[in-house]
């Protein structure tokens, strides 16, 4: 279950463009073409459909599956195109036999996907042959395990002698046999035990034998109706009685074809809506779909039907969120949360239930968020966390739902801190830290762990900044950087780990401005700007990398400000253009106007120390109407606070260059009450503009225990505190 900040599906692992990667020898063709055509064609359980293991969000089909010599049939350069799929690929299936032992193709494929890091993800399927047979003497012509499969990789990545054991189904005869060997290979692939599997495969087939039944018995029926209806005077009652029955039976046949097609308008049609952008055709469905789902007592329904609307039901409560309707997404999260919590009551020692309820408790506290009712958000995520607590302890070797506490507690610490109980929120994200220290040690490869303990970090490092303690906020910052760096190490190709990175970038960048560390924080900056360049290159639609490319020139225009203003005032001009495009783009994004606001605040105070007051004017009156176009919003923010008061600390400086002292007096007066309404003491992040705004009105004594509280706490002013009110000449 994914977090506040993070959103449903955090876990993901996304990047992979094909499910799995078949390695096999050329003789080995047919049962290539099997296998291949096997797991294609392979549909997921649905009571398996969305749940989450340590390698993702399992999927309703397992293609793509890559064949080298298949989908590389008319390459130039096989060697290349084949490590590009290599690494494309989110598990590697190997079919073992004699000729795969010896084949070189083989065993380089299986050599470079254990470079890749990924050696926990291979699979083989013996074929033919012996597993390890050349350890026995006269029998190496048996072996079916190539030599990269038999030994591990040493720390440059080449073979040594020490043995490995790879994860193998057998389909020779008087083994697994093809099916079950099938049937584990994919419960490998999907991360989820065999018997599970193999029990779904098998009540699947039941359901299947069930509707052959079923149909029998409707044929029957309607033979017999039709009989009685030639006796209708001599068996009156029998006709009533078997019309009953097929009354009862022709309304369960409607409600399972209602359903049948609203799953497939809700799944199939709408991702193919959503990819020629026409969602909006799928909203009167939602309603209709919501409104049909609502008029059902849970109670009456069965395991299969409650399990679907529930899946359906959250699906439309995800897409209302999206179109920004969070009251319709509220009436469809909470009948999913009435159908799954139905069937934890029929299933109490069942943890998938479990799981299903605590997702439906996520989604209603994810809500009421939003809509700023924090009362009832806390009362729902905290059933979530605690339901996590539950579950963990129902499975201790079932990773993923490990993971659910730690989700929970993230939430629970993030709604601490939008309630101002931040000493609160810091222990919890500090006893969750603790939790991902010690997963990583154990998966130290995995990154979407390295993702999570990133976040955490981000918190932590937001939370000692606001408390003054600005080294700890810079190793925790750091540390952010040094776990998405490794991400992006380790899968160069995956966009979320190469778009998260400018953002975490930019927060060390001002730990390190704070701490005096400009030119670190220059090349940071500098170096998010040339990340977002070229994502915004890749996809110049996408929002967010534009929004982050003008966090990125904002900062770089901050630090150049001082000793380079010419390349200040460009860096800014640049990112005002980007900004504004992104506000012309959503006009209602506080964010975007709120980061334009920024930029027009700095390009106006360039222009004061410059000693162009009109020109700085201008920026200033500019920033003033576009911050109050979205006071509403933003009155209740710590950004709301800070900027309008330097807006005005800065109208009052432009104000006393031009002779006016008591208009400058009146927005420095103005710009104190911003800042001290913070409560007293004033918050550490008011200090060093209350200290700038004290310092112009020659109020040294006031300034002077905030400047020690600052100077205790390292930080280093970007203008000294004595050119607080003295404009360059």
């Amino acid at each position: 279950m994914a977090q506040l900040q993070w959103g449903f599906g955090m876990m993901e692992s996304a990047g992979f463009t094909y499910r799995a990667f078949i390695s096999y020898s050329h003789r080995d063709k047919a049962w290539a073409d099997w296998l291949h055509h096997s797991l294609e064609t392979y549909r997921v359980p649905s009571r398996l459909v969305g749940a989450r293991t340590a390698h993702g969000t399992i999927p309703q089909r397992l293609h793509p599956i890559f064949r080298d010599r298949e989908e590389l049939a008319s390459a130039d350069d096989l060697g290349r195109k084949v490590n590009e799929a290599l690494s494309q690929s989110g598990n590697l299936v190997v079919l073992c036999s004699p000729a795969s032992a010896v084949s070189r193709w083989v065993n380089a494929e299986v050599l470079a996907y254990k470079r890749l890091g990924r050696g926990e993800r291979i699979f083989c399927l013996i074929v033919e042959g012996e597993p390890n047979a050349s350890d026995l003497p006269g029998r190496n012509a048996e072996e079916c395990f190539c030599p990269a499969l038999r030994f591990q990789l040493d720390a440059n990545g080449q073979l040594t002698g020490e043995r490995s054991e790879p994860i193998a189904a057998d389909a020779r005869p008087g083994k697994d046999g093809r099916q079950n060997a099938k049937l584990k290979l994919i419960a490998g692939m999907l991360d989820v035990g065999f018997d599970a599997l193999k029990h779904r495969e098998q009540r699947r087939q039941m359901r299947r034998m069930a509707a052959v039944t079923t149909l029998a018995l409707g044929v029957m029926a309607v033979t017999i109706v039709l009989a009685v209806l030639a006796l209708v005077s001599r068996h009156r009652a029998l006709i009533a009685q078997r019309e009953a029955v097929v009354a009862q039976q022709t309304a369960e046949r409607r409600q399972a074809q209602t359903e049948d097609i609203l799953g497939f308008m809700l799944g199939d049609l709408r991702k193919k809506l959503a990819t020629v952008g026409r969602l909006d055709l799928m909203n009167a469905v939602d309603d209709k779909a919501t409104a049909y789902f609502d008029s059902l007592e849970p109670r009456d329904l069965d395991e299969h039907a409650l399990e679907e609307q529930a899946r359906l039901l959250t699906g439309i409560g995800q897409v209302r969120l999206d179109e920004g309707d969070a009251d319709k997404a509220m009436v469809a999260f909470r009948d999913a949360y009435a159908r799954s919590s139905e069937l934890y009551r029929r299933q109490p020692g069942n943890g998938q239930r479990l799981f299903d309820m605590a997702q439906a408790e996520y989604w209603i506290g994810f809500v009421f968020w939003s809509q700023g009712r924090l009362d009832d958000a806390e009362t729902w995520l905290r059933r979530y966390r605690d339901d996590a607590l539950r579950l963990a302890a129902m499975e201790r070797s079932n990773f993923a739902w490990q993971r659910e506490v730690a989700y929970g507690n993230v939430n629970l610490g993030t709604l601490d801190i939008a309630r101002g109980r931040n000493q609160q929120a810091e222990q919890i994200f500090l006893a969750t830290n603790q939790l991902y220290q010690g997963w990583l040690r154990a998966h130290p490869h995995d990154t979407g762990l390295r993702d999570e303990a990133a976040t955490v970090d981000s918190y932590l490092g937001t939370l000692a900044m606001e408390d003054g303690r600005l080294a700890e906020a810079r190793v925790r910052f750091a540390e952010q950087v040094e776990y998405l760096s490794a991400n992006r190490a380790a899968e160069p190709d995956n966009a979320q780990w190469k778009s998260e990175w400018p953002a975490a970038r930019l927060f060390l960048v001002q730990a390190q401005i704070e701490t005096g560390e400009v030119a670190a924080a220059r090349r940071g900056a500098a170096e998010a700007a040339v990340l977002s360049e070229a994502l915004t290159k890749q996809d110049p639609a996408n929002k967010t990398w534009q929004l982050q490319l003008g966090m990125d020139y904002w900062w770089l225009a901050r630090l150049d400000s001082r000793a380079t203003p010419e390349r200040a005032v460009n860096e800014a001009a640049k990112a005002k253009r980007v900004l504004a495009a992104v506000h012309a783009i959503e006009p209602k994004d506080s964010l975007a106007l709120h980061w334009l606001a920024k930029c027009m605040v700095l390009l106006g105070e360039v222009a004061w120390r410059r000693g162009a007051l009109d020109e700085s004017s201008t920026w200033l009156s500019h920033a003033q109407a576009a911050l109050a176009s979205d006071m509403a919003s933003q009155e209740n923010t710590k950004a709301y606070r800070l900027l309008p008061a330097e807006l005005r600390l800065l109208q009052g400086n432009v104000a006393e260059q031009r002779g006016d002292a008591q208009a400058a007096h009146t927005a420095w007066s103005a710009a104190e009450r911003m800042l001290r309404a913070s409560g007293s003491p004033p918050a550490f992040d008011s200090l060093e503009l209350l200290t700038r705004v004290l310092l112009v009105e020659h109020r040294y004594a006031e300034a002077a225990p905030y400047i020690a509280r600052l100077k205790h706490s390292g930080y280093v002013p970007l203008y000294p505190w004595h050119e607080a009110s003295v404009a360059s000449k």
